[in-house]
């Protein structure tokens, strides 16, 4: 009896039962009594007229009574069936949902404005999670790919040297580098997935930070990079510039678009990094003089693993870049640029607050 009263329909029957038929015995009970006059002689021999009143009910008020009673109870059941059928379809799409299939849907429907308000909060759900797995699964294959790639280039070049017949030391030397080419490759491929997953996993923390203060520690773990390849890092606009941001998520994506620009950058030219802030927004560019992007490939700048030309690199710096802008409700653009690139990463200035990152 216990577990039947948790049920939402069983409760709301039993609710409706009683609204509908206790009326109807009250009725019944209204109408059953009956007053009459009746005569009275007292000790002193004197009559009275008295009213005396009972409860007479009819046959025909009895049953109707009794008819009503099994009516009741089925018109209650169905009343609680449809009041609850909106519920029984999210619970059923979620069982049907079980099996691995994200493209299915509730639907509008019918029924209350809170269940047609479940129902769509469920679907806009089901929607965010059926990218989120469209996601995960692309980037899977494309890891997947990535990752085959540097490992079939040791697993050729070891097989290359145990099957020469006189293989000599220079031989040896030429696979060791090819070998040690790949695993740096596989390494900064893993590195970046990472950084990559750990940034999603990870809550926004936003503080007031100064940009131009995470630009200069940018500068100082990147200067060996820039002076091995003779490319230099100069600033632009060194005034504080505060912005309340997670500050080692912006600091990654800062690094990610300068470390970019640096791998593009001729050797004797100067990487270019300009922080400002108009209005309610704060902006971080950075600018090389490298041979640009091609227009056919611009779109394809921040897909992940996309490199262009022959430069080494994972792919994924810029993605990344544009992922915890975008976590924090800002971007990155490649913008116009005569020569070389220029990426920008804007950063709405708001108010101290946690918040989780979106999937993409």
């Amino acid at each position: 009896m216990r577990s039947a009263l948790r049920s939402l329909r069983v409760r709301l029957a039993l609710t409706g039962f009683l609204a509908i038929y206790l009326p109807v015995v009250l009725v019944f009970a209204v109408t059953a009594i009956n007053e009459r006059e009746v005569t009275d002689v007292d000790a002193a021999g004197v009559e009275r007229r008295v009213a005396e009143t009972g409860v007479e009910p009819t046959l025909w008020a009895v049953l109707t009574v009794l008819a009503l009673l099994p009516v009741t109870a089925a018109v209650a059941w169905w009343w609680a069936g449809r009041a609850v059928r909106p519920f029984a379809r999210v619970r059923e799409a979620a069982e049907r949902i079980e099996a691995s299939d994200l493209s299915l849907r509730v639907g509008p429907g019918q029924g209350t404005t809170e269940a047609i308000g479940l129902a769509a909060a469920f679907d806009a759900m089901l929607d965010r999670l059926e990218r989120s797995a469209q996601v995960q699964r692309r980037l899977i294959e494309e890891t997947s790919h990535e990752l085959r790639t540097p490992l079939a280039v040791l697993i050729t070049g070891a097989d290359v040297l145990l099957e020469h017949p006189e293989p000599d030391l220079a031989l040896y030397r030429e696979g060791l580098e090819r070998s040690r080419n790949a695993a740096e490759r596989l390494r900064d491929t893993i590195g970046e997935l990472l950084v990559d997953a750990r940034g999603r996993a990870r809550a926004i923390d936003r503080r007031p930070t100064d940009l131009a203060a995470l630009v200069r520690e940018v500068f100082a773990e990147l200067g060996p990079l820039a002076a091995s390849r003779s490319v230099a890092l100069a600033p632009r606009g060194a005034s504080p510039c505060e912005a309340a941001v997670d500050g080692p998520s912006v600091r990654r994506a800062i690094a990610n678009l300068v470390a970019n620009a640096i791998k593009h950058a001729p050797p004797g030219t100067a990487v270019e990094v300009a922080v400002e802030r108009t209005g309610t927004t704060a902006a971080v560019t950075v600018a090389d003089h490298g041979p640009g992007v091609p227009e056919a490939e611009r779109e394809r700048v921040f897909e992940r693993f996309w490199r262009g030309g022959q430069v080494p690199g994972t792919g994924l710096g810029l993605p990344i870049a544009r992922q915890i802008a975008q976590a924090h409700g800002g971007d990155v653009e490649l913008l116009e640029s005569e020569t070389g690139c220029r990426f920008r990463l804007t950063l709405p200035v708001g108010p101290r607050s946690k918040t989780r990152p979106p999937t993409k």
